[in-house]
């Protein structure tokens, strides 16, 4: 009748042993990966943030549900203007600690920079709603619903001047008007074909190029001088 135990007491002890193992396993995975963490984060103060992404997205891949090693991943993308990636590590931050209100902000300020003012206002709110005293959040929210609101005005401006330069075809005022909301707006590749465009209609006032406040953001762009050194050859 004791065989069986004994038979069981090995089973329990073999088990012992692994689950030992797999502590120990678990604990060398645990080190390696703070590590790893440790030199990314110590990279990223040097910026080399390349070289800190590398550790860091191997100190996330050894341990996916550390809160801390996730967001020093999300901060290094969002330092390299990895925008995408960073949206995507703070997300799982909040996925891991719903009540990260760093992580929360920086995401906001994402959404933000991509123009989807809609998603930052909503964390902005959530965050508020987490930590109603959070004055940084407060002031994101109110900058956030300026920028919306400004947004849609550049938009409407946009829509506006679109449907000028269609109902004057032949009219280079109207084309360079489009290209100057584009401008506005920061969408350089549309406000470039509509430059170019009231150009070949006939815009001859290749000065005022240079000092229109509208067209600032074109101006740091090679494609701006390279285009007026050629309307300026072909005078």
């Amino acid at each position: 009748m004791r065989a069986p135990l004994v038979a069981l007491a090995l089973g329990v002890l073999l088990v012992g042993v692994a689950h030992r193992q797999d502590r120990a396993a678990d604990q060398k995975r645990a080190d390696a990966a703070a590590k790893q963490n440790a030199r990314g984060a110590a990279l990223l103060k040097e910026g080399k943030a390349d070289e800190a992404i590398v550790e860091l997205e191997q100190a996330v891949e050894a341990a996916p549900a550390s809160v801390l090693f996730q967001s020093n991943l999300a901060y290094a993308y969002d330092r390299q203007g990895r925008v995408d990636d960073a949206v995507t590590a703070y997300r799982k931050v909040i996925e891991l600690d719903p009540k990260n209100s760093v992580a929360r902000n920086n995401l906001a300020n994402l959404y933000s920079k991509k123009g989807q003012y809609d998603d930052a206002v909503r964390e902005f709110e959530d965050l508020l709603q987490l930590d109603p005293a959070n004055a940084t959040a407060r002031a994101n929210l109110e900058s956030v619903t300026r920028n919306k609101g400004i947004d849609r005005q550049r938009q409407d401006q946009i829509g506006a001047a679109l449907k000028a330069a269609e109902a004057s075809p032949k009219d280079p005022r109207p084309a360079y008007d489009a290209a100057r909301a584009y401008a506005r707006l920061g969408d350089s590749d549309n406000a470039f074909a509509w430059l170019e465009r009231a150009l070949n209609l006939g815009y001859d006032r290749l000065d005022y190029l240079s000092a229109d406040p509208d067209l600032a953001s074109l101006r740091k762009d090679p494609r701006f001088t390279k285009l007026l050194d050629e309307r300026r050859a072909q005078r």
